[in-house]
């Protein structure tokens, strides 16, 4: 079989080469957590399209017919990822919570029928489709996007495909603006980064619908819109370009000082908050834990906002869950009210204490206590 490159199939090479760069950069040059994971997810889902498309354009499906039909399952990773990566980010102590699987059914749904449908006989079948296709896409190049559907059947694709990552993106947007409403968060580094991923990846989904509709229904192809050939290799490079650049130029991080003294403050930090619990006052504010710190308030949030993406309550009362899980655990329970733990962990009043609890652990205190309590009988 005789392969065929040309200078967009070369350009889609060279972007599926810097994913894994992006990646090890994720797994390498940061701390491994949720949001790490699922950016990992989304390059490697992005890796998987313009694999798709280079081995159809170059032909080298027709030696791996297995892939066939593979186009699509990737979709139903973007927008679930996209939208998962901005909550962990926007609320870092909540844990993980199994519901957010849920998210990726319609990508598992897709994998399976994919799996389940591969016989020798439909792989057969599959390759005499693909090879009569590129015959025909040879004369007629208006077929670059498959065969010609109805109205109703590109609709239908419109609803079950391009619009889950849609309107995940849309909620996603949604949920930046919100972030924008909070001064402190919004100074996030992470944040401009988020920006040029969701409205770039929005950006590459309606080039991608224009190019189809050009070809469909007007009978002409423009390159500069199809995404595969330009758009997508062109994001995975911006992408990858503010990944190394921007943390050493943001103008936070420069405020706050190289890599090693803030990484050295945070375990100063740490170690304080360790020794001496200074969140069980319930009174705590920023600036009476820059003084003793001896820092200054403002270079506390900055910290927080750019390198742990939180804000000044939220640390604190992490630590405070984290405190009540503890005497929980000691059997404080039996000496004192859940009230009473509450209080004693930094919590100023009963609703603050429920609410923050449940935030961050998807449940209330009571509900873990007797969680603990009904394990051992389990057992």
């Amino acid at each position: 079989m005789k392969y065929e490159f040309d200078l967009y199939g070369i350009s889609a090479i060279i972007a599926l080469v810097q994913l894994p760069i992006l990646i090890a950069y994720l797994l390498i040059g940061r701390k491994s957590n949720t949001t790490n994971w699922l950016l990992i997810l989304f390059f490697c889902a992005l890796a998987f399209d313009l694999f798709h498309r280079i081995i159809i354009d170059t032909k080298i499906i027709l030696d791996i017919p297995f892939f066939v039909g593979s186009g699509s399952i990737s979709q139903y990773i973007y927008g679930p990822a996209i939208y998962l990566i901005i909550l962990s980010l926007t609320r870092p102590n909540k844990k993980w919570q199994p519901l957010y699987f849920l998210h990726f059914v319609p990508f598992l749904i897709n994998l399976f029928l994919f799996l389940s449908n591969k016989s020798s006989e439909k792989l057969s079948q599959d390759l005499n489709m693909l090879t009569q296709f590129m015959t025909d896409l040879e004369n007629d190049p208006t077929l670059k996007f498959g065969y010609p559907i109805n109205l109703y059947s590109y609709f239908r694709n419109i609803l079950f495909f391009t619009l889950h990552p849609v309107i995940y993106l849309l909620i996603s947007i949604r949920m930046l603006t919100l972030i924008g409403l909070d001064k402190r968060k919004a100074q996030a580094s992470y944040i401009p980064w988020l920006k040029t991923m969701i409205f770039g990846f929005l950006l590459i989904l309606v080039l991608g619908e224009l190019a189809y509709l050009s070809v469909r229904y007007f009978e002409e192809y423009y390159w500069f819109l199809d995404s595969f050939i330009i758009w997508r290799p062109l994001y995975v490079f911006i992408i990858l370009f503010i990944a190394l650049v921007w943390p050493l130029s943001h103008k936070k991080l420069r405020h706050i000082g190289n890599e090693k003294l803030t990484g050295g403050f945070l375990i100063s930090l740490q170690t304080y908050m360790d020794v001496n619990k200074s969140y069980k006052n319930p009174e705590l504010s920023r600036y009476d834990l820059a003084k003793s710190l001896q820092i200054s308030p403002g270079y506390l949030t900055d910290v927080l906002n750019t390198e742990l993406g939180t804000n000044f309550k939220e640390y604190i009362n992490g630590y405070r869950v984290k405190e009540v899980k503890n005497l929980i655990k000691k059997g404080k329970l039996k000496d004192l009210t859940i009230d009473a733990i509450g209080n004693e962990a930094g919590f100023s009043s009963r609703s603050t204490f429920f609410r923050v609890f449940k935030d961050v652990e998807g449940i209330t205190p009571l509900s873990y206590a007797n969680r603990l309590l009904e394990g051992p009988k389990k057992s």
